[in-house]
């Protein structure tokens, strides 16, 4: 039994390695045809400047503040400075973070040599503060870099109850906005300290004439614009007249219409309808009825 099974043995050796050699030259084929891998692409980089720390709004650039950072070149943010020469001295216009790139719009104009107020106020432009309220600024909605429309409350010239609200000034670029203790007498009386709201609007020097006066004569209000609207709008003001006049009394009711004259001369007229027949008759016309004779002629 073992004579016989030693042959079948070695039949079944010999087909495996005969099987396993087909098949690593059918691989091999695929192989061929799918030529040497290629290597993978190499990604370019780009350098670009960004800040090394957290830079304070008004602060000079030095080389320590910035460092040169790897991008991939369809990644580089627009603007960004290559160089540290770029920046370095240069004052930021803003906060920067850390790993920030750098920008020209996050810096001042070269040679501005500090980072006050003055630094941001555009040319022809003037920089004005006026005293407001949590009410005036929209509830703290109101921020630095917003737009508003100003407007202002003030009793009519010779009229001290008849007052008109206006709008004076549109889309005015709010440079800062804040709060500051005051000191002010209580109802009871007595000083305290309490929070005023200041807001800082950029203007031209005619617009700070009116923002002036304004802030004078009467009570202001800012009404925020939304982004990127440039509509500039003629407003007649408004009076108590003009507001409530929506509220007035209902219109009377019509009159009946007066009976229309006849002719010149011709005196009144009445309308007579006998069935389906009218007659128009003059009342001047008729004849008063003849007197009564008296049997007893008595008068």
């Amino acid at each position: 039994m073992k004579s016989k099974a030693i042959p079948h043995m070695i039949l079944a050796v010999i087909l495996a390695l005969v099987a396993g050699g087909l098949t690593i030259r059918w691989l091999a084929s695929f192989r061929g045809q799918a030529g040497p891998a290629k290597p993978a692409p190499v990604t370019r980089k780009v350098e670009a400047l960004v800040a090394s720390r957290a830079i304070p709004k008004g602060a000079r650039l030095d080389a320590g503040m910035v460092r040169l950072k790897g991008f991939e070149a369809d990644a580089v943010p627009t603007g960004a400075f290559r160089e540290a020469s770029d920046a370095v001295g240069r004052i930021t216009a803003r906060e920067i973070s850390p790993d920030d790139p750098i920008t020209p719009d996050k810096l001042l104009p070269k040679g501005a040599t500090s980072g006050g107020l003055e630094a941001v106020v555009e040319p022809g432009k003037r920089a004005l503060t006026v005293k407001g309220s949590k009410i005036m600024g929209s509830g703290g909605h109101i921020t630095p870099g917003s737009r508003v429309d100003v407007l202002v409350t003030y009793s009519q010239p010779g009229k001290t109850d008849a007052k008109i609200n206006k709008v004076i000034l549109e889309n005015v670029l709010v440079l800062t906005a804040g709060a500051e203790l005051e000191a002010r007498v209580g109802k009871d009386g007595r000083e305290e300290l309490a929070n005023t709201d200041f807001f800082t609007l950029m203007v031209t020097p005619e617009e700070a004439e009116r923002l002036a006066l304004a802030a004078d004569l009467g009570s202001m209000h800012l009404a925020l614009r939304k982004p990127g609207d440039e509509d500039v709008v003629q407003t007649p003001g408004a009076d108590v007249e003009k507001s409530l006049g929506a509220f007035s009394a209902a219109p009377a009711e019509a009159a009946a219409p007066e009976p229309e004259p006849g002719p010149e001369g011709a005196g009144y007229t009445v309308e007579i309808i006998r069935g389906t027949e009218r007659e128009r008759v003059n009342l001047d016309s008729l004849s008063p009825p003849p007197a009564k004779e008296n049997p007893h002629g008595q008068p």
